[in-house]
Protein backbone atom coordinates (compact mmCIF):
# COMPACT_ATOMS: atom_id res chain seq x y z
CA UNK A 1 0.00 0.00 0.00
CA UNK A 2 1.60 3.24 -1.16
CA UNK A 3 -0.95 5.60 0.36
CA UNK A 4 -1.76 7.01 -3.10
CA UNK A 5 -4.32 6.01 -5.74
CA UNK A 6 -3.28 6.27 -9.39
CA UNK A 7 -5.67 6.29 -12.33
CA UNK A 8 -5.37 3.44 -14.83
CA UNK A 9 -7.20 5.65 -17.30
CA UNK A 10 -9.15 8.93 -17.24
CA UNK A 11 -12.87 8.38 -17.72
CA UNK A 12 -14.80 10.86 -19.92
CA UNK A 13 -16.74 12.10 -16.90
CA UNK A 14 -13.72 12.30 -14.56
CA UNK A 15 -13.71 15.17 -12.10
CA UNK A 16 -11.60 16.40 -9.23
CA UNK A 17 -12.19 14.80 -5.84
CA UNK A 18 -11.22 15.38 -2.24
CA UNK A 19 -7.69 14.12 -1.65
CA UNK A 20 -6.43 14.83 -5.18
CA UNK A 21 -2.76 15.84 -5.21
CA UNK A 22 -2.16 18.82 -7.51
CA UNK A 23 1.17 20.08 -8.84
CA UNK A 24 1.37 23.72 -9.93
CA UNK A 25 3.95 24.85 -12.44
CA UNK A 26 5.34 28.38 -12.42
CA UNK A 27 4.69 29.02 -8.73
CA UNK A 28 7.48 30.80 -6.84
CA UNK A 29 6.08 30.36 -3.35
CA UNK A 30 7.00 27.01 -1.72
CA UNK A 31 3.52 27.06 -0.19
CA UNK A 32 1.84 27.01 -3.61
CA UNK A 33 3.84 24.44 -5.57
CA UNK A 34 1.83 21.40 -4.42
CA UNK A 35 -1.56 21.05 -2.80
CA UNK A 36 -4.23 18.53 -1.81
CA UNK A 37 -7.89 19.20 -2.48
CA UNK A 38 -9.95 19.32 0.71
CA UNK A 39 -13.22 20.52 -0.82
CA UNK A 40 -15.85 17.89 0.02
CA UNK A 41 -16.76 15.36 -2.69
CA UNK A 42 -20.45 16.15 -2.30
CA UNK A 43 -19.79 19.84 -2.96
CA UNK A 44 -17.72 18.99 -6.02
CA UNK A 45 -20.33 16.56 -7.35
CA UNK A 46 -23.23 18.95 -6.77
CA UNK A 47 -21.25 22.00 -7.94
CA UNK A 48 -21.57 23.81 -4.62
CA UNK A 49 -17.95 24.88 -4.72
CA UNK A 50 -18.58 28.23 -6.46
CA UNK A 51 -16.05 27.18 -9.11
CA UNK A 52 -13.26 27.24 -6.52
CA UNK A 53 -11.11 24.56 -4.95
CA UNK A 54 -9.87 24.65 -1.38
CA UNK A 55 -6.41 23.14 -0.96
CA UNK A 56 -3.84 22.64 1.76
CA UNK A 57 -0.20 23.04 0.71
CA UNK A 58 2.14 20.07 0.62
CA UNK A 59 5.74 21.03 1.33
CA UNK A 60 9.09 19.41 2.09
CA UNK A 61 10.10 19.09 5.74
CA UNK A 62 12.77 21.72 5.06
CA UNK A 63 10.07 24.30 4.28
CA UNK A 64 8.32 23.63 7.60
CA UNK A 65 11.70 23.97 9.28
CA UNK A 66 12.53 27.29 7.63
CA UNK A 67 9.06 28.88 7.74
CA UNK A 68 7.82 27.51 11.05
CA UNK A 69 10.09 25.68 13.48
CA UNK A 70 13.18 27.89 13.20
CA UNK A 71 11.28 31.22 13.34
CA UNK A 72 9.35 29.89 16.34
CA UNK A 73 12.58 29.09 18.20
CA UNK A 74 13.95 32.52 17.27
CA UNK A 75 10.77 34.09 18.67
CA UNK A 76 11.44 32.41 22.00
CA UNK A 77 14.91 33.99 21.93
CA UNK A 78 13.76 37.39 20.67
CA UNK A 79 15.24 39.31 23.60
CA UNK A 80 18.65 37.73 23.03
CA UNK A 81 18.54 38.48 19.30
CA UNK A 82 17.46 42.05 19.95
CA UNK A 83 20.28 42.64 22.44
CA UNK A 84 22.75 41.25 19.93
CA UNK A 85 21.65 43.44 17.03
CA UNK A 86 21.38 46.59 19.16
CA UNK A 87 24.93 46.08 20.35
CA UNK A 88 26.15 45.51 16.79
CA UNK A 89 24.66 48.80 15.58
CA UNK A 90 25.42 50.82 18.75
CA UNK A 91 21.87 51.43 19.92
CA UNK A 92 21.35 51.74 23.67
CA UNK A 93 19.31 48.71 24.78
CA UNK A 94 18.16 50.51 27.94
CA UNK A 95 15.86 52.87 26.04
CA UNK A 96 12.16 52.04 25.92
CA UNK A 97 11.04 49.43 23.39
CA UNK A 98 9.32 51.85 21.02
CA UNK A 99 12.42 54.06 20.79
CA UNK A 100 14.73 51.07 20.27
CA UNK A 101 12.66 49.71 17.42
CA UNK A 102 12.32 53.14 15.78
CA UNK A 103 16.09 53.65 15.89
CA UNK A 104 16.74 50.15 14.58
CA UNK A 105 14.30 50.70 11.72
CA UNK A 106 15.96 53.99 10.81
CA UNK A 107 19.41 52.44 10.94
CA UNK A 108 18.31 49.49 8.79
CA UNK A 109 16.75 51.79 6.20
CA UNK A 110 19.91 53.86 5.94
CA UNK A 111 22.64 51.24 6.41
CA UNK A 112 21.05 47.80 6.06
CA UNK A 113 22.91 46.96 2.85
CA UNK A 114 26.25 47.53 4.61
CA UNK A 115 25.60 45.21 7.55
CA UNK A 116 27.15 41.75 7.74
CA UNK A 117 24.75 38.92 6.91
CA UNK A 118 24.04 37.79 10.49
CA UNK A 119 23.45 41.31 11.83
CA UNK A 120 21.17 42.06 8.90
CA UNK A 121 19.21 38.85 9.55
CA UNK A 122 18.83 39.73 13.22
CA UNK A 123 17.61 43.22 12.35
CA UNK A 124 15.13 41.89 9.79
CA UNK A 125 13.80 39.37 12.29
CA UNK A 126 13.27 41.98 15.02
CA UNK A 127 11.63 44.35 12.51
CA UNK A 128 9.33 41.58 11.20
CA UNK A 129 10.66 41.75 7.66
CA UNK A 130 11.33 38.06 7.02
CA UNK A 131 9.07 35.02 6.86
CA UNK A 132 11.69 32.27 6.72
CA UNK A 133 15.19 31.53 8.01
CA UNK A 134 17.50 28.87 6.57
CA UNK A 135 19.12 26.30 8.83
CA UNK A 136 22.62 27.65 8.16
CA UNK A 137 21.58 31.26 8.91
CA UNK A 138 19.82 30.10 12.07
CA UNK A 139 22.90 28.27 13.34
CA UNK A 140 25.10 31.30 12.62
CA UNK A 141 22.67 33.56 14.43
CA UNK A 142 22.46 31.28 17.47
CA UNK A 143 26.26 31.20 17.63
CA UNK A 144 26.41 35.00 17.61
CA UNK A 145 23.76 35.41 20.33
CA UNK A 146 25.47 32.64 22.34
CA UNK A 147 22.48 30.32 22.40
CA UNK A 148 22.64 26.73 21.21
CA UNK A 149 20.46 25.89 18.20
CA UNK A 150 17.64 23.46 18.77
CA UNK A 151 18.72 19.83 18.53
CA UNK A 152 17.81 17.93 15.37
CA UNK A 153 15.96 15.21 17.30
CA UNK A 154 13.85 17.84 19.05
CA UNK A 155 12.95 19.38 15.68
CA UNK A 156 11.98 15.96 14.28
CA UNK A 157 9.72 15.30 17.25
CA UNK A 158 8.21 18.76 16.95
CA UNK A 159 7.46 18.15 13.28
CA UNK A 160 5.71 14.87 14.05
CA UNK A 161 3.72 16.17 17.00
CA UNK A 162 2.43 19.46 15.56
CA UNK A 163 -1.35 19.57 15.45
CA UNK A 164 -1.46 21.44 12.13
CA UNK A 165 0.91 19.16 10.19
CA UNK A 166 0.31 15.75 8.66
CA UNK A 167 3.15 13.53 7.47
CA UNK A 168 2.02 12.06 4.15
CA UNK A 169 2.96 8.76 2.49
CA UNK A 170 5.97 8.76 0.16
CA UNK A 171 5.47 10.95 -2.93
CA UNK A 172 8.49 9.71 -4.88
CA UNK A 173 6.29 7.52 -7.10
CA UNK A 174 5.25 10.69 -8.93
CA UNK A 175 8.64 12.43 -8.70
CA UNK A 176 7.73 14.89 -5.95
CA UNK A 177 9.80 15.67 -2.88
CA UNK A 178 7.19 17.12 -0.56
CA UNK A 179 5.69 15.06 2.23
CA UNK A 180 4.04 17.35 4.79
CA UNK A 181 0.51 18.78 4.54
CA UNK A 182 0.37 22.15 6.32
CA UNK A 183 -3.17 23.03 7.40
CA UNK A 184 -2.75 26.66 8.41
CA UNK A 185 -1.87 27.79 4.89
CA UNK A 186 -5.09 26.62 3.23
CA UNK A 187 -5.87 28.52 0.03
CA UNK A 188 -8.35 28.62 -2.85
CA UNK A 189 -8.06 28.76 -6.61
CA UNK A 190 -10.39 28.39 -9.62
CA UNK A 191 -11.24 24.78 -10.39
CA UNK A 192 -10.72 25.57 -14.06
CA UNK A 193 -6.96 25.95 -13.40
CA UNK A 194 -6.44 22.24 -12.72
CA UNK A 195 -5.84 19.79 -15.56
CA UNK A 196 -7.27 16.30 -15.22
CA UNK A 197 -6.43 15.06 -18.73
CA UNK A 198 -3.08 15.18 -20.48
CA UNK A 199 -4.57 17.33 -23.25
CA UNK A 200 -5.35 20.06 -20.70
CA UNK A 201 -1.90 20.34 -19.13
CA UNK A 202 -0.54 23.04 -21.45
CA UNK A 203 -3.54 25.30 -20.82
CA UNK A 204 -3.75 25.08 -17.01
CA UNK A 205 -1.32 25.82 -14.19
CA UNK A 206 -2.28 22.81 -12.06
CA UNK A 207 -2.02 19.11 -12.85
CA UNK A 208 -3.64 16.27 -10.91
CA UNK A 209 -1.00 13.65 -10.07
CA UNK A 210 -2.70 11.12 -7.76
CA UNK A 211 -5.27 10.82 -5.00
CA UNK A 212 -4.52 10.41 -1.33
CA UNK A 213 -5.80 7.05 -0.11
CA UNK A 214 -7.63 6.29 3.11
CA UNK A 215 -6.97 6.47 6.00
CA UNK A 216 -4.66 9.40 5.19
CA UNK A 217 -7.42 11.28 3.38
CA UNK A 218 -9.79 11.05 6.33
CA UNK A 219 -7.06 11.99 8.79
CA UNK A 220 -6.27 15.03 6.68
CA UNK A 221 -9.84 16.35 6.76
CA UNK A 222 -10.19 15.52 10.47
CA UNK A 223 -7.01 17.39 11.28
CA UNK A 224 -8.00 20.41 9.22
CA UNK A 225 -11.37 20.59 10.97
CA UNK A 226 -9.66 20.34 14.33
CA UNK A 227 -7.14 23.08 13.52
CA UNK A 228 -9.74 25.59 12.39
CA UNK A 229 -12.32 24.77 15.05
CA UNK A 230 -9.70 25.56 17.72
CA UNK A 231 -8.79 28.99 16.33
CA UNK A 232 -9.80 31.80 18.67
CA UNK A 233 -10.85 29.57 21.54
CA UNK A 234 -9.56 30.74 24.92
CA UNK A 235 -7.63 28.47 27.23
CA UNK A 236 -10.12 27.03 29.67
CA UNK A 237 -8.59 26.34 33.09
CA UNK A 238 -9.45 23.22 34.99
CA UNK A 239 -9.32 22.57 38.70
CA UNK A 240 -7.88 19.05 38.58
CA UNK A 241 -4.55 19.90 40.17
CA UNK A 242 -6.12 21.96 42.92
CA UNK A 243 -8.83 19.42 43.69
CA UNK A 244 -6.28 16.61 43.96
CA UNK A 245 -4.09 18.72 46.22
CA UNK A 246 -7.07 19.52 48.42
CA UNK A 247 -8.16 15.87 48.57
CA UNK A 248 -4.68 14.63 49.32
CA UNK A 249 -4.04 17.20 52.01
CA UNK A 250 -7.26 16.18 53.81
CA UNK A 251 -6.03 12.61 54.30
Amino acid sequence: MTGWIFDDYIAPDARLRQGDFIRFDGEDSPLRKFGIVVTADCDLEQRKHARSLTLVPVVPSSTVLEYYLIPEDCEKKRSMIERYVLKQVSIDEHQDSETRIALLKQMYTEQGANLDATTRLAAEFILGQISSISASDYKNLMEKVKSGPKKLEALKQQLRSRGDLLILPDTSDFAVKAGVAWMRHVWQMPISEVAIRTSEIGERSGERMARLDSPYRYRLTQLMAQVFSDIGLPNIPDMVDQSLEDAYSDE
